[in-house]
């Protein structure tokens, strides 16, 4: 079998006409940094530790502050890269004694096998250890070699081992597809909004573009409040749109989903906003879902989805409740 990087050097060769091969493996082989990182099943701290850049004590404790662990094998963690890339190697630090496997998806539903990090692998013999698959890297360890694919979701799991599992840091490099064109996401302007059930001021405040000053009373003007429970608004995006992102600003300390449809009768969870999950303990918070605005939570953070519909509503919590602004980042669905 021929290797990876002469596998590497033709794919390049193809996708960046007339550039040398070496010239693309020095030059363009780099960190895809992870835009969000979401987790499944039970563990603890926070998942940021994940993607933060930042490794771990080699031979630390598997429940250390620096590392998400968990003792449940039902649990898993998926990274979106953002974009699909051709992605070649992982870099990852893990307790030693454990089993850890690495599967590879373009649209966040459908996984394939990609690495698999087994028990002994390191160095340390114990405790939190690094491993990569880049021959180059001073950590790599034994894991066969593997031809590059497409790929935008990266899901790891646990098994086997003592089953106390731990995940300090993964991170993914390979080449960006650079004869694809990413369209940017816009903010939509929704076409219309209605509320159902018991509340305060018109429904279409939520969408007229104004977002107040953080910390503002959850009854003032430029807000829709309420207590009852069954309340919700439903907001048409006139189309269906590929959501990437919100932006919503709440009166802090409800349980409030964000629910996404195609056609206003079948809903799934889009985002969950449970109690502080923001800046602020109390009054009006702005909370963003793209990493790179100053308002982003990292538990916030959802898959994209084609969407025409958002409905809005609270879960629990003793109220009031209110919403002063929804934005929605998205951009065209794909075969739409």
């Amino acid at each position: 079998m021929q290797s990876r990087w002469f596998f590497i050097c033709l794919v390049m060769s193809i996708l960046i006409p007339g550039a040398m091969a070496q010239d693309v493996l020095d030059e363009d082989y780099v960190l895809i940094q992870a835009r969000s990182v979401q987790g499944d099943g039970a563990y603890s701290n926070s998942l940021e530790l994940i993607i933060d850049g930042k490794s771990a004590p080699e031979a630390g404790l598997w429940n250390g502050e620096r590392c998400v662990y968990w003792e449940d094998e039902e649990a898993f963690f998926i990274l979106d890269l953002g974009a699909e890339f051709l992605v070649v190697d992982a870099f990852l630090q893990v307790d030693d004694d454990d089993i850890y496997t690495l599967e590879y998806s373009t649209d966040g539903l459908n996984y394939l096998p990609w690495y698999v990090f087994y028990t002994g692998y390191g160095e340390t013999g114990r405790g939190l250890d690094t491993m990569s698959s880049n021959p180059q890297d001073p950590d790599h360890v034994p894991v066969p070699d593997k031809d590059p694919m497409r790929a935008r979701y990266i899901r790891l799991s646990a098994s086997s081992g003592d089953r106390q599992y731990a995940l300090a840091e993964l991170q993914i490099y390979g080449y960006a597809l650079e004869e694809e064109q990413v369209e940017e996401s816009r903010i939509v302007t929704p076409a219309a909004i209605q509320g159902f059930g018991e509340f305060s001021r018109d429904p279409a405040l939520i969408i007229d573009g104004h977002t107040p000053a953080q910390g503002g009373m959850f009854d003032n003007d430029a807000n829709v409040y309420w207590e009852d429970l069954e309340a919700y608004f439903v907001v048409d995006l006139g189309q269906v749109y590929e959501v990437i992102a919100i932006q919503i600003q709440v009166n802090v300390g409800g349980h409030y989903r964000i629910e996404h449809s195609l056609d206003d009768r079948q809903y799934i969870p889009l985002v969950e906003i449970v109690g502080s999950v923001g800046d602020l303990s109390s009054g009006m918070d702005t909370l963003h879902t793209l990493p790179t605005n100053p308002e982003y939570g990292i538990d916030l953070d959802f898959f994209p989805a084609e969407a025409r519909y958002l409905k809005i509503y609270v879960v629990e919590g003793d109220g009031p409740f209110a919403v002063s602004e929804l934005q929605v980042y998205a951009k065209a669905a794909t075969g739409r």
